[in-house]
C-alpha cells in the first residue's frame, strides 16, 4: 500500500477507498478503511482504533451546547456485557462481524467546537512514486486522492487523509457502541485508560474485558485478527468562516439513522433541525447549561437523555421535568394552535394542522418585527409569511432562537424554576449534590449518574438488572463491582432526597411530612400538571392582549414573574397547618381534594390549567397580577369556563364509577347521583383550598351556562354542555 506522505506536518492518518456523495447535510467525502486490535502498534489501522472518539470524550459535559450535540450518550452496559464478548468469543457459526463504524472529522480545540481553516484549491503532487490531487485546510487536515495517467482520479479510488489531533477529532457518528467496544479492549490491553478523558468509565469495562480474555483465551496474536470496517467522513464545503460542520454532522446523523430503529423522542429533539420547535426547545436547555440567570433551575434537574422511544413523565427520581415537557411547552405556547389558549374549555385531541400552528407561531414570536417580508437564505428566497415549524431559514436559526429565548423561553423557565414546588425541588437537589461525598469510585459513579454523565444512570440501571438476574438464577456468584455498588448507592440516596425536598417544601423531615411531600410531587412533576402551568401562562397572555394598555412581547418574562408571585403567595397560605396550600393538588392523603383527575396523561393539562387559574383567584395571589389583568371580569369569565369543563369531567368520571358498582341501576338515577356527588366534592374542595364561600359557589352554579362567546374565542368544538343537576336550584 502507499505510504503516509504528509506525516511531517500531520500526526494522525487514514488511508483506503475514496468516495463522495451528496446529502441534505451537503457534500460528504469519505475514505473506507478499517480499525484493528493487536498487531503492530504503529500501523494506520491500529492508530485509527485509538483515534476514534465518542462525543463524550471530545467535549466536556459542562461545556456542552445542545445545538452542537451529536450522539453523546452511550449504553456502556450493553457494550460491556454484549459487544465485547461478541468480539472476543470464538464464534461456532463463523467470525464476529461488525457493520462499518461511521466517523466524521470535526474541528475541536481544547474540547471546544471550532471551525476549520478554508480548504485550499486542489494541487497536483508526487508522493510514493505516484501522482496525487492534494487539498489542505491549514494545519487541521489534508487529503490526497490518487490520479491516473490522464490527470483524473484513478479508477482504484485510493485516498489518504491526515489530521492533527489538536485541531480536529474523529468523532463517531454511527456505531459508537461498536467503537467503544474496540476502545475498551485497546485501553485495557495497553493499560492506557488513564491517558483518556474516559477514565471515569473504566469501571464499566476493565473487569469485563479481562474476564472475557481469560474465559475465551484470546491473546495478542488472536486479537490482531479483529478488524472492524470504518468509514471516515469529512465535509469539504464546511470550511472557513460561516461554515457549520457540527450542524452538518448532526443532520448527517439523522439521515444515517432515519431508517434504523426509531430513536427516542428526546434523541430526536436534541439532534434534529427538521423542526423549528426542536431548535427552540434546545435553546432552553442551552440556557440552563450556561445558567445566565442564577434563578433558573440547574440542568441536572432536567432529564434529557432517556433512551426510551417515548417518555410521558420523568423516569428518574432526581429530576423535576424532562425535555419532552419542554417541547410540549413550546408547542402549546408558541405553535398553539390558538384555540388551545384562547378557549379554556377546548380539550386537547387529534392532530393539529400545520397552517394554523405556523400562523400562530409567527404571531407569538412577532416575526414582522424580526424578519423582512422577503429575504434570501442559503440560496433560497423566503416569504416571511410562510415560515413555519418545518420550513424555516437555517441561516436565521440563531435569530429565531434569540427571539424565543428572550421571551417565551425565559418565561417558561421562570415558571419551572421559581414556582414554589419546583424551586423547592431544585434547591433540595442542589443541597443533595453539595453534601454528597464521592471519595470512593462507586460513589463518584453514582454522583455522576445524577449530576454529570449523560447516559450513565441508564447504564447503572441496566447493569444492576443484569447482575440481579444472574444472581437470582444462581448462574453467577461474582462479587459486587463498583458499578453495582454505585446503583445501590443511588437507590439509597433517593430516600435522602425525599427528606431534603420535604424540608425545603414543607419545612419538616418528619416521616408524615415526607410522605405528604412525596404524594404532592407525584402530581406536581407530571407532564399534565406542568403543561397546565405553562398553558395558564399562554392563556392569560392571550387575555392580557385584550386588556387596557400596550402589550409588548418583551414584557412576557415580567408577566411570568408576576404569575409566579401570585402562585407562591397562594402556596404560603396557612403553610404548615392542616390545610397547607402546598398540598392543594394532592390526590390522596388530604381531605376534600380538588384533584379528581383519573389519569395524569398530558392532554389532562387543560384541567390542571383550571387549578392554576383557581389558585390565582385567591385574593392574596390576585394582588400580584391585577395590574396586568385590570379587567377582572374577563378573567372570571375564563375561570367560569374552565371550572365548568372540569365539573363535566368529574361528573363523567363519577358516573362511570357508579355504573361499575351498580350495573343494574337506571342510568338517569346514576346520572343524578353522579352530578350530586361531583358537585358536592367540588364545592367542598373550593371552600377548603381556594377560599370560595359556599354562597359564592351556589350563586356560580345557578348561573346559566354562557351561550354568548366573546368575539376572540372559537366555538366549543366537541365540548358537551354542563349537565344541570338538582343542586342548581
Amino acid at each position: 500500500m502507499f505510504g503516509s506522505g504528509g506525516r511531517l506536518t500531520f500526526r494522525d492518518y487514514a488511508q483506503g477507498t475514496w468516495g463522495s456523495f451528496d446529502t441534505p447535510a451537503g457534500r460528504v467525502d469519505y475514505i473506507m478503511t478499517k480499525a484493528r486490535l493487536g498487531g503492530d502498534a504503529d500501523t494506520p489501522e491500529r492508530q485509527l482504533t485509538k483515534s476514534l472518539a465518542p462525543v463524550r470524550e471530545v467535549m466536556d459535559a459542562g461545556d456542552l451546547d445542545f445545538n452542537q450535540l451529536l450522539q453523546r450518550d452511550l449504553d456502556d452496559h450493553r457494550v460491556a456485557v454484549k459487544l465485547i464478548p461478541y468480539l472476543l468469543k470464538p464464534q461456532a457459526t463463523g467470525p464476529a462481524f461488525f457493520p462499518s463504524i461511521v466517523a466524521v472529522l470535526l474541528p475541536f480545540r481544547n474540547k471546544q467546537p471550532t471551525s476549520f481553516p478554508v480548504l485550499g484549491e486542489a494541487t497536483a503532487v508526487n508522493a510514493d512514486e505516484a501522482a496525487w490531487e492534494q487539498q489542505q485546510a491549514g494545519n487541521a487536515f489534508q487529503t490526497q486522492r490518487l490520479l491516473g495517467a490522464d490527470g483524473k482520479p484513478h479508477g482504484a479510488n485510493v485516498g489518504k487523509l491526515w489530521w492533527n489531533n489538536t485541531e480536529a477529532r474523529l468523532v463517531v457518528l454511527d456505531g459508537q457502541h461498536r467503537a467503544m467496544a474496540l476502545l475498551a479492549i485497546e485501553r485495557t490491553l495497553t493499560k492506557s485508560w488513564q491517558e483518556s478523558s474516559a477514565v471515569k468509565f473504566r469501571s464499566f469495562y476493565e473487569h469485563q474485558v479481562l474476564r472475557a480474555l481469560e474465559e475465551y483465551g484470546a491473546g495478542e496474536p488472536d486479537l490482531s485478527k479483529v478488524e472492524v470496517p470504518v468509514t471516515v467522513c469529512w465535509f469539504p464545503d464546511q470550511t472557513g468562516e460561516g461554515a457549520r460542520p457540527h450542524e452538518a454532522a448532526r443532520k448527517l446523523f439523522v439521515d444515517v439513522n432515519k431508517e434504523a430503529r426509531p430513536p427516542s423522542e428526546s434523541r430526536i429533539i436534541l439532534l434534529s433541525d427538521a423542526e423549528l420547535s426542536n431548535v427552540l426547545t434546545r435553546s432552553m436547555l442551552s440556557e440552563l447549561r450556561s445558567r445566565s440567570e442564577d434563578s433558573y433551575l440547574p440542568l441536572y434537574a432536567v432529564e434529557y437523555d432517556n433512551p426510551e422511544v417515548n417518555s410521558y413523565r420523568p423516569a428518574r427520581w432526581s429530576v423535576l421535568t424532562n425535555i419532552n415537557l419542554l417541547k410540549m411547552a413550546v408547542n402549546r405556547c408558541v405553535f398553539g394552535p390558538e384555540k388551545y389558549l384562547t378557549n379554556v374549555s377546548q380539550q386537547i385531541s387529534g392532530r393539529d394542522g400545520d397552517e394554523a400552528r405556523d400562523k400562530f407561531m409567527r404571531t407569538q414570536l412577532d416575526l414582522p418585527s424580526l424578519l423582512p417580508k422577503y429575504f434570501e437564505d442559503g440560496g433560497l428566497t423566503f416569504d416571511r409569511d410562510t415560515v413555519g415549524d418545518k420550513q424555516f431559514p437555517l441561516g436565521k436559526m440563531d435569530t429565531l432562537s434569540d427571539r424565543f429565548r428572550e421571551t417565551w423561553g425565559k418565561a417558561i423557565l421562570t415558571l419551572l424554576s421559581s414556582a414554589a414546588p419546583y424551586a423547592a425541588h431544585a434547591s433540595a437537589l442542589t443541597n443533595l449534590k453539595n453534601d454528597w461525598l464521592t471519595a470512593d469510585t462507586f460513589a463518584a459513579l453514582a454522583h455522576d449518574a445524577l449530576f454529570g454523565g449523560v447516559g450513565v444512570f441508564w447504564t447503572l440501571r441496566d447493569s444492576y438488572e443484569h447482575y440481579k438476574d444472574h444472581r437470582d438464577s444462581g448462574s453467577s456468584r461474582q462479587p459486587k463491582s463498583d458499578v453495582i455498588r454505585a446503583w445501590e448507592a443511588l437507590k439509597g440516596k433517593e430516600g435522602d432526597f425525599d427528606e431534603y425536598r420535604a424540608l425545603e417544601y414543607l419545612g419538616s423531615r418528619r416521616p408524615e411530612r415526607v410522605k405528604r411531600c412525596r404524594e404532592a410531587y407525584s402530581v406536581l412533576n407530571t407532564h399534565a400538571c406542568q403543561l397546565g402551568l405553562v398553558m395558564t401562562l399562554g392563556s392569560l397572555w392571550e387575555l392580557r392582549k385584550e386588556q387596557p394598555g400596550d402589550v409588548d412581547l418583551k414584557d412576557l418574562p415580567a408577566f411570568a414573574e408576576a404569575l409566579v408571585g401570585g402562585w407562591n403567595s397562594f402556596f404560603q397560605i396557612e403553610s404548615g397547618k392542616a390545610r397547607d396550600r402546598k398540598l392543594a393538588f394532592n390526590k390522596v392523603g388530604i381531605s376534600h381534594p380538588i384533584n379528581q383527575i383519573a389519569n395524569m396523561e398530558s392532554p389532562q393539562a387543560v384541567y390542571f390549567r383550571y387549578f392554576w387559574m383557581q389558585a390565582l383567584a385567591v385574593p392574596a395571589a390576585w394582588s400580584h397580577v391585577d395590574d396586568w389583568l385590570p379587567d377582572r371580569e374577563a378573567f372570571d369569565y375564563k375561570l367560569d369556563q374552565a371550572r365548568r369543563m372540569y365539573l363535566d369531567l368529574c361528573i363523567k368520571q363519577q358516573f362511570k364509577a357508579l355504573k361499575t358498582n351498580r350495573p343494574t341501576a337506571v342510568e338517569s338515577e346514576l346520572q343524578r347521583d353522579a352530578e350530586k356527588q361531583a358537585i358536592g366534592a367540588l364545592r367542598n374542595a373550593l371552600k377548603n383550598w381556594f377560599q370560595v364561600a359556599e354562597g359564592d359557589f351556589t350563586e356560580w352554579l345557578s348561573r346559566p351556562v354562557p351561550q354568548q362567546r366573546r368575539r376572540d374565542e372559537l366555538p366549543l368544538d366537541g365540548i358537551t354542555e354542563t349537565v344541570v343537576g338538582t343542586d342548581r336550584g
